[in-house]
């Protein structure tokens, strides 16, 4: 494999991953929605939720690549 390949299918495993990650966030903040914890419960773990979702994905789509990542998943803009 070349190194431009290898770069190629790097950055395509980790738009997939980004990918799936976002889906899981949103299942989670669903369930938070859904659930009954007292809205100080749900704001505290929703809050926690947007920081670990935002540490957890900006590593692996820098904002470089934010056009090509829109480009391979458009239902994600």
């Amino acid at each position: 494999m070349s190194m431009t390949e290898a770069k190629s299918l790097s950055q395509e495993m980790r738009f997939q991953f980004y990918h799936g990650l976002q889906n899981l966030y949103h299942r989670y903040f669903d369930e938070v929605a859904e659930s009954d914890l007292p809205d100080g419960e749900a704001a505290k773990l929703a809050q926690t939720l947007l920081l670990v979702r935002h540490e957890s994905l900006k590593h692996l789509v820098p904002v470089e690549e934010m056009d090509a990542y829109s480009a391979a998943y458009p239902e994600d803009i």
